[in-house]
């Protein structure tokens, strides 16, 4: 029973190899390649800076363009051109002026100090009067001696320079349409300054590191404009500090006594 089922195993092993070597030569006489195994492929893990740019991304917010606004004027102009400038002499702004006949006013301001020291500071202001088609400009300039705290000779007209200045438009009648101060505000200024930095007491507050400058209205057909130098102004708070402060003063003291000799 062994021998035949040993004999049945033999022949099924013999007739499997018969039957591989006819088909490979099958395959070869009518030159058809040989089936592969199918490799499956491999998916490979995407990187994270991949995912990163397949992801979609924001769109960076649109960026719209600031009004323009103008520049404070540092000092006086007059159809745009500058004739006054923070920090320019008395007799310089006069030249300047076509109408130079205008009287100069002399006066000395008295400041008191929280330490008790008064301060003589002599100031100067000189008057124009423009009048144009359609307003009436009254200009007061006004000039301080700095020069003069740190010593009394120092009193020619050179000395002053021009600090601050007031200025009042009158409007003339137009007809129609009739302009108004409003008018003035608000396409003069509020237009070509932009927002003020505050409001209060009336006026429009407007300041630079160079100028300051306040606007209100007088009435429907009258504007005032005041406007100062901060960096005049830093310039007498110097020389006050310089004169009158204990180091100031104990420095003078030096000064004086070094023309003493024992």
């Amino acid at each position: 029973m062994k021998r035949l089922l040993f004999i049945a195993l033999s022949s099924l092993v013999l007739l499997l190899i018969s039957c591989s070597s006819n088909s490979r030569t099958l395959f070869q006489r009518n030159n058809i390649p040989e089936p592969q195994p199918v490799a499956q492929k491999k998916t490979a893990t995407p990187k994270p800076e991949e995912v990163q740019k397949k992801l979609p991304t924001r769109r960076a917010p649109v960026k719209r363009p600031k009004p323009l606004v103008q520049d404070l004027p540092e000092g006086w102009t007059v159809d745009r051109h500058p004739v006054a400038k923070w920090g320019m002499s008395l007799p310089t702004v006069m030249s300047n002026v076509l109408d130079s006949a205008q009287s100069v006013e002399y006066w000395e301001e008295v400041i008191d100090l929280p330490t008790g020291y008064k301060v003589p500071l002599k100031r100067a202001k000189v008057y124009f009067q423009i009048i144009t088609r359609l307003t009436i400009e009254r200009v007061e300039l006004h000039f301080m001696n700095i020069n003069s705290i740190y010593s009394s000779t120092n009193h020619e007209p050179s000395h002053y320079i021009m600090n601050s200045l007031v200025r009042a438009v009158e409007l003339k009648p137009t007809g129609f349409p009739q302009l108004t101060s409003d008018d003035i505000i608000k396409y003069k200024f509020l237009m070509n300054y932009g927002t003020p930095k505050e409001f209060s007491d009336g006026f429009h507050h407007y300041e630079n590191k160079k100028t300051i400058m306040k606007v209100r209205d007088l009435d429907s057909r009258n504007v005032q404009i005041q406007m100062n130098s901060p960096v005049v102004d830093k310039k007498l708070l110097i020389a006050i500090d310089d004169m009158y402060s204990v180091e100031g003063i104990e420095y003078q003291k030096k000064l004086l006594l070094r023309s003493i000799d024992f």
